[in-house]
């Protein structure tokens, strides 16, 4: 009976404890993308786009430019009030579209660990023009941990070439 009590106590004890800690716990889990967005990447959430007003058509944006990486640039086609095809793509700095030489320098893979987040953002963007016609809503693609610029060109490009849908 005595072990009995020492493990009744010592069950409770841990039920406690993870009570305890659990309601200490922090909020931002909560925040959380649950659809398969990657973990840790801090980006601005934007509204859904209202779509109704969408003119059927091939709409372009453009991000901003950034002095170290480069923008984005998107084809949006539109028809029926819905997203049909997106095709999205980085242009780096030098002007050229990013692929397998985007992190190299004079051809040469110098810095291995810069090489990997540059060719993680690559195929990012590879992924972007697919999930937003699946989602409908650039607020809903997925972010891609290592690759929050080319995730924020993506938003920014997207988004004015869907305003220009509905003007």
């Amino acid at each position: 009976m005595n072990l009995d009590r020492k493990s009744l106590t010592l069950v409770l004890g841990v039920a406690f404890a993870t009570a305890l800690f659990a309601g200490c716990g922090d909020d931002a889990a909560k925040d959380e993308p649950k659809d398969g967005g990657a973990q840790g990447v801090a980006v601005k959430k934007i509204a859904d786009i209202d779509l109704s007003q969408a003119k059927d058509g091939t709409y372009n944006g453009e991000s901003s430019e950034n002095s170290e990486y480069g923008h984005g640039k998107i084809a949006i086609t539109i028809k029926d009030h819905k997203i049909v095809s997106a095709t999205y793509f980085g242009i780096d700095k030098d002007g050229t579209m990013k692929g397998e030489d985007y992190g190299k320098k004079n051809g040469q893979v110098s810095d291995a660990q810069n090489y990997k987040k540059a060719q993680n953002a690559v195929k990012a963007n590879a992924t972007y023009g697919a999930q937003l016609v699946e989602r409908q809503q650039p607020g809903k693609v997925d972010a891609i941990s290592g690759a929050t610029i080319s995730y924020e060109q993506f938003i920014e490009a997207s988004t004015k070439a869907l305003d220009e849908a509905k003007k």
